[in-house]
């Protein structure tokens, strides 16, 4: 199916989220059309009737006497108006806000949805800054909208209804010069949604750039690369600045033509006004009642130049999000499959053949691959880089599809249940821990719903934490840091250890584990994965020795075939492949 233009997209995605609340913006305009009524057109009206009458010296009728009716209704106009607005407004942010909720949930939802492929191509930081802005321009777009264009066309129509039958000449001037005026602004302002559109991915560019740095200021300060970081962040701001200076140029440049047009339309009334005055065809109050509703006309055909340029500014900022929300998950669930929850954790990896998106089958990762893995049965994964052992535990995992052939846990394939059925049935560690910037509790408990306190308590004894928590001020309260970084390597690892015992599933992947501890951090975290492997499928991807030597059985992996597999023991006697990353280990890694 072909895709929307990005800007029919966006508009289509703020409308589904708009129309949920018909019911709220059948009262919102409306209403605005009354006090509208009341305030612009009503009470001028009046006024202009007490000018006239001014003028013509009908004194006897200008007592506060005969005149305290008229002004009564013009005060009922005003407070009711003033009444009125303030409901619009309540009603009007209380309904736009919820809308932007709504764009909030469903722009997470689909990015949660993303595949892991989807994410190592994007900065983290311009995923962020995408979002708010797609999300921010629908209230830049609904705000003028509403309070501009649709009170201008409630202004045009009343002001023709009103001056027509009283003054032709003035009615039909405003709107001729009107209905010139608004599609050369809308011309001019379409040619400018490029400039925003780059203008918007610099600022991107930038923000991701920030989130970049940030997020790895140890590499920065370690490397002592604050002068390269500067100069790449002085490109990418230099970068805004010229996108934003040429914005501006080609705005002022049409800001002369619009302008000049929007300025005729006071002077053309102001002279139709005064000849027919001259001639003694109209009286002092339409004059007046012509001026007063032309300077309302005049404020928001003004207003309307500058809206218009917020639009081109909406359409570019919304952008890429746009096309993102157009993206379908490169991995989804199929629809109405059956409840899953592994018991015994057998996994079967069967004739599978895979390869990367950016290549092609002739590069296949695997072909054929084959590997089965009983239940309970421990295996450790290892062979030289580019082999296939972490690939093996993302395709475990789902966060990649394979091309043929099967995978499957207690005898169902993994497509034939749902990604959150399948990934509560494994339990993953790898060898960056993922923490969240929230407090120990909430990081050793994610995941996992109805988690008591004592459960946390036992769950980090297990793991070795609860000796480094209880030194803390805060205790289970601590907040981590983003990313863990207040946290030592092992601490953030023993966290990690103890959210598996937590969740308790009857599968564990563990990632490279321990490859980049200490020895008494490694003690610690060796003894709490033998806890932790127990009475668990597991599949160990290890450098150190320490962990694989005790496996049940070792898969050697090269170029994603399986070269060799059995004991450690074996293994070593077969003199293999096994036998010469043995032979050249230093320190306890397997040198690659």
């Amino acid at each position: 199916m072909k895709k929307m233009s990005t800007n029919r997209n966006t508009l289509h995605i703020y409308w589904q989220h708009a129309r949920k609340y018909k019911r709220d913006m059948a009262i919102i305009y409306p209403s605005m059309v009354l006090a509208q009524l009341a305030e612009d057109m009503l009470s001028p009206l009046l006024i202009s009737g007490i000018l006239t009458k001014l003028a013509q010296g009908h004194t006897a009728e200008l007592t506060i006497a005969k005149l305290m009716p008229t002004l009564l209704i013009i005060i009922g106009l005003e407070l009711f108006a003033l009444l009125m607005w303030n409901q619009v407004v309540r009603r009007f942010w209380r309904t736009q806000d919820a809308i932007m909720r709504d764009l909030n949930t469903t722009v997470f939802n689909h990015l949660t949805n993303m595949s892991y492929r989807f994410y190592s191509d994007r900065f983290a930081g311009s995923l962020v800054s995408q979002s708010n802005k797609f999300i921010g321009s629908f209230e830049r777009l609904t705000d003028p909208l509403t309070w501009n264009v649709f009170k201008l066309l409630v202004s045009l129509t009343f002001t023709t209804v009103i001056l027509l039958p009283r003054v032709p000449q003035v009615a039909i001037a405003i709107l001729v010069i009107s209905a010139i005026y608004t599609p050369i602004v809308w011309l001019y302002r379409r040619h400018q949604v490029p400039y925003n559109r780059r203008w918007a991915e610099a600022e991107t560019k930038r923000t991701g750039q920030l989130a970049d740095s940030f997020t790895n200021i140890l590499a920065i300060k370690s490397f002592a690369s604050e002068n390269f970081e500067r100069q790449r962040m002085s490109q990418r701001s230099n970068e805004v600045h010229q996108r934003s200076t040429e914005t501006m140029t080609i705005n002022m440049n049409h800001e002369l033509v619009t302008g000049s047009i929007q300025r005729s339309i006071n002077v053309i009334v102001l002279i139709l006004s005064a000849s027919l005055a001259v001639q003694g065809k109209i009286q002092i109050g339409i004059i007046y009642l012509s001026l007063n509703y032309t300077t309302s006309i005049l404020k928001r055909l003004w207003d309307l130049g500058g809206n218009f340029r917020n639009f081109t500014r909406v359409f570019g900022d919304s952008t890429d999000m746009s096309e993102i929300l157009q993206l379908k998950p490169e991995i989804s669930d199929k629809p109405g499959v059956k409840p899953f929850k592994a018991t015994n954790g057998e996994l079967s990896i069967n004739k599978i053949t895979f390869w990367y998106p950016e290549t092609n089958i002739d590069h296949s990762l695997f072909k054929d691959f084959t590997l089965n893995i009983k239940a309970g049965e421990k295996i450790g994964l290892v062979g030289p880089s580019g082999g296939g052992k972490t690939s093996i535990t993302k395709l475990l995992l789902r966060f990649m599809d394979i091309q043929s052939g099967s995978i499957e846990i207690d005898g169902r394939n993994i497509t034939d249940m749902t990604q959150a059925d399948l990934r509560r049935s494994i339990s993953y560690v790898p060898q960056e821990p993922l923490l969240f910037h929230r407090t120990l509790t909430e990081n050793i408990s994610y995941g996992t719903d109805n988690v008591s306190q004592e459960m946390i308590d036992i769950a980090a004894r297990k793991a070795h934490a609860d000796e480094f928590i209880a030194k803390l001020s805060n205790g289970y309260k601590t907040l981590v840091g983003e990313r863990g970084i207040k946290l030592s390597g092992g601490q953030k690892q023993r966290i990690a250890i103890a959210r598996a015992f937590i969740k308790d599933a009857p599968i564990l992947i563990l990632d490279e584990a321990t490859s980049a501890l200490d020895s008494e951090s490694e003690v610690l975290i060796q003894d709490a994965l033998w806890k932790l492997m127990e009475g668990k499928t597991t599949v160990v991807i290890a450098h150190r020795l320490s962990t694989i030597q005790k496996m049940d059985r070792i898969i050697v992996l090269d170029d994603g075939k399986i070269v060799e597999e059995g004991s450690h023991k074996n293994l070593i006697a077969k003199n293999g492949l096994y036998a010469k990353l043995w032979s050249h280990q230093s320190g306890g890694f397997i040198q690659e």
